[in-house]
């Protein structure tokens, strides 16, 4: 083979790669965070606001983890009229897994299901108002 037929060769094995790849790239599933993700970007303030309420709190909501559930109990000083909430399980690495609940304490306690979780790695984001104030607390949980 002479010189230029090896330049049409590596020309078009390059341009062969190139289509490989943008065809690949297209198949690749890419997930934010959320897909409201810029709305929320400029409500953080808020969110941050939140967190310091919860830190500036002398009771919490606290978690345990056991072999079918997680249980939740909160500081019964939390509890007013006005109280309401949502527990959400956010699986950072598939959005399809993520689960979001309300929060419904029956003697200070929630205990939730973790059979409809799948094992791995969550983030245990709770969201709530009392006595016209918003509190958010975020862990990282393990589920085996």
């Amino acid at each position: 083979m002479n010189f230029g037929g090896r330049i049409v060769v590596l020309y078009l094995s390059f341009v062969a790669l190139i289509v490989t790849l943008v065809v690949m790239s297209y198949g690749q599933k890419v997930e934010l965070v959320s897909d409201d993700y810029y709305a929320q970007e400029i409500k953080f303030q808020d969110k941050i606001d939140a967190i310091n309420n919860e830190k500036a709190l002398g009771g919490s909501i606290n978690h345990t983890i056991n072999e079918n559930e997680v249980i939740l109990n909160v500081d019964s000083s939390l509890l007013s009229n006005d109280f309401e909430g949502t527990i959400h399980f956010f699986r950072p690495s598939d959005s399809s897994k993520d689960i979001q609940l309300k929060m419904n304490f029956i003697n200070n306690t929630q205990s939730i299901n973790s059979k409809q979780l799948i094992h791995g790695a969550y983030k245990l984001q709770l969201s709530w108002t009392s006595n016209q104030k918003k509190y958010f607390k975020e862990e990282v949980i393990f589920i085996n």
